[in-house]
């Protein structure tokens, strides 16, 4: 099970992402875990869908050694030193679970792109391999990329792309703008207590805050990496270009995303959602 995205190598679907992000706490304000499972509940069995390079996953298992962290991908581009409470498996996770024990967290991150449907895929999987009280995490997002202070054009090339690209994944069938869907989605399948946070992921190093810096550094570097082996697997198929076209057209993709004048970010949904016991 595993999962991809406008970024890196790996992931379900077969399709490189940024799954790198995971040094840096994604969500910003957090601990790893929803809070609500700190620290009198900390979480025993977890899985972590479509772990990309496995960051999150090594981190999870350093900071709760009394866990076991199951992590799995399409891609068998994790690390061999890892900690002894964490491990690895090479599985699609599109497909139907077949798990023997019931998890009380699961978590995805950036797999925006590599589902048909992540209520049917995913959604609906979780919730049914959770124990009674155990908790599911989202960070997604959208093919959207923003600024406040009109430094990014609607024109340019990098808003061409991010709106490219989400017609590219509903072309192919994997949708890229779903992140800003999953609170119903959660609600829809059952969760409760569901809680959103809707953060901005700078896109460099431009803001000013040294935090908000080190986290658009290292988005742009991963954003970067996987830039090419992702438009090129997503618009060939929908829009039958070559790889020289679409190389000649990310030109400007590529310097507009480095360039710290343009003060561009990516909206990112942070989504929980709690399984209710048998008695609610």
């Amino acid at each position: 099970m595993s999962g991809s995205n406008p970024g890196g190598q790996g992931r379900d679907g077969g399709r490189g992402s940024p799954k790198d992000l995971s040094r840096y706490e994604f969500s910003f304000n957090s601990s790893l875990p929803p809070a609500e499972m700190e620290p009198d509940n900390p979480p025993r069995l977890v899985l972590d869908i479509a772990t990309g390079t496995g960051e999150w996953a090594i981190q999870m298992g350093d900071e709760f050694p009394q866990a076991q962290i199951v992590a799995t991908d399409l891609s068998p581009i994790q690390p061999e030193d890892v900690p002894p409470n964490v491990s690895f498996f090479v599985e699609d996770s599109s497909e139907p679970w077949e798990y023997s024990q019931k998890y009380d967290y699961i978590h995805t991150r950036v797999t925006s792109g590599c589902w048909s449907s992540f209520e049917e895929q995913i959604a609906k999987q979780a919730f049914e391999n959770l124990q009674p009280g155990g908790w599911f995490e989202s960070q997604e997002l959208d093919s959207i990329i923003n600024s406040d202070d009109d430094t990014l054009p609607q024109d340019s090339a990098l808003s061409r792309w991010f709106h490219d690209m989400a017609t590219a994944g509903a072309i192919c069938d994997r949708p890229t703008m779903m992140a800003h869907t999953l609170r119903e989605v959660y609600e829809r399948v059952g969760f409760v207590d569901v809680q959103e946070r809707i953060f901005k992921m700078p896109s460099n190093e431009w803001p000013k805050d040294e935090r908000l810096k080190d986290i658009g550094r290292m988005w742009e570097r991963n954003f970067l990496t996987g830039l090419s082996g992702f438009s090129f697997s997503m618009f060939k198929k929908a829009f039958n270009k070559t790889q020289e076209e679409i190389e000649v057209a990310l030109v400007d993709v590529r310097r507009q995303v480095s360039d710290t004048r343009i003060h561009s970010y990516m909206p990112i949904w942070v989504v929980w959602g709690r399984k209710p016991y048998e008695n609610e």
